[in-house]
């Protein structure tokens, strides 16, 4: 039986697209956020609460789907995508160290507004997972520009390290097992009856796939 590292390893990789459009979908939020708050102050309105916790929650969610892509790469690849790597992008220091601060201490990383943007005005300072104090400078871009910069640099470097991958055997056979199909279909609930027909009808003709 085929070991289920190697399966798992073909999920993964499955589900990696779905995650660069989560990136992508959270990235919209903030971009957004920031092109209405601008567009608002621009007008001489006031900027609603809404827009700015749309801002503020879809950029913590942005940087933790950063994480998760980073770790997806190790298993898909077997190559390490240190943060000392991302890190060389434009902000990525800057993001690494917001990640932890806002996923680890819960901060909201954004606490600037100014002339219809979003900054981080002021420098943050943590204890990492060593108890040792680490300040991370406030850049000068807005939000806006910090997340759109990285965005680009981080996909092209995803894009990069998948390319070196795609000869990897094991990647290019089929994650189907009909052995987990028929086990699913007879422990839910939610399968129709003429779901399971079909299945003991083509059972065979599955098992050739």
């Amino acid at each position: 039986m085929e070991d289920f590292s190697v399966r798992h390893r073909r999920f993964v990789a499955n589900y990696f697209a779905g995650k660069v459009k989560e990136l992508h979908f959270q990235l919209a939020i903030v971009i957004n956020g920031c092109d209405q708050s601008l567009k608002i102050f621009t007008h001489g309105d006031e900027i609603s609460r809404g827009n700015n916790r749309a801002v503020l929650y879809g950029f913590s969610a942005f940087t933790n789907v950063i994480q998760t892509l980073k770790d997806s790469v190790k298993t898909v690849t077997n190559e390490q995508l240190d943060w000392s790597k991302i890190s060389l992008l434009r902000h990525g220091s800057f993001m690494h160290n917001v990640r932890n601060a806002a996923t680890h201490d819960g901060n909201p990383v954004i606490n600037g507004w100014a002339d219809g943007r979003y900054f981080i005005a002021t420098k943050i300072i943590r204890l990492d997972a060593r108890n040792k104090i680490v300040e991370v400078p406030a850049p000068i871009e807005d939000v806006r520009a910090i997340c759109l910069e990285f965005a680009k640099d981080f996909c092209h470097l995803l894009r990069e390290t998948l390319l070196a991958a795609e000869s990897v055997d094991d990647l290019k056979e089929s994650m189907f097992d009909i052995a987990a199909v028929e086990e699913a279909f007879a422990n839910s609930t939610l399968i129709p009856d003429f779901a399971r027909e079909l299945l003991a009808n083509t059972r065979d003709e599955l098992r050739k796939v």
